[in-house]
């Protein structure tokens, strides 16, 4: 099968962006008229710092907590890994129910 068109990648935007300097000389910073010299500023909202923040903390705590992996093979090695089929079975259901829940809505 055959598709006809332009290459991949190519999406036509050849006639609406301009390489740099290529509108005549006439760049201006901040949307201001030309000739007039303005600065850049940002200003972010106390959420977005508390986004920001959170973000950094969660990314400081690693993807894999190394000692519990250590001590589970290590109790799966020895053969003194326990599961309680209780506990699973109580979350099973949880799961179950909260999802039939959700379902619903």
């Amino acid at each position: 099968m055959k598709i006809g068109g332009k290459k991949p990648g190519s999406v036509g935007t050849d006639n609406f962006v301009k390489k740099a300097g290529d509108n005549g000389g006439n760049v201006s910073k901040s949307g201001s008229a030309p000739g007039k010299r303005g600065t850049d500023s940002v200003d972010i909202s106390p959420k977005g710092r508390e986004l920001n923040r959170a973000k950094g903390l969660l990314d400081s705590v690693p993807d894999i907590r190394v000692e519990k992996v250590v001590k589970l093979k290590n109790d799966v090695d020895l053969g003194i890994y326990e599961v309680d089929a209780g506990k699973v079975a109580e979350k099973m259901i949880e799961r179950a129910v909260r999802d039939a829940l959700q379902t619903k809505k």
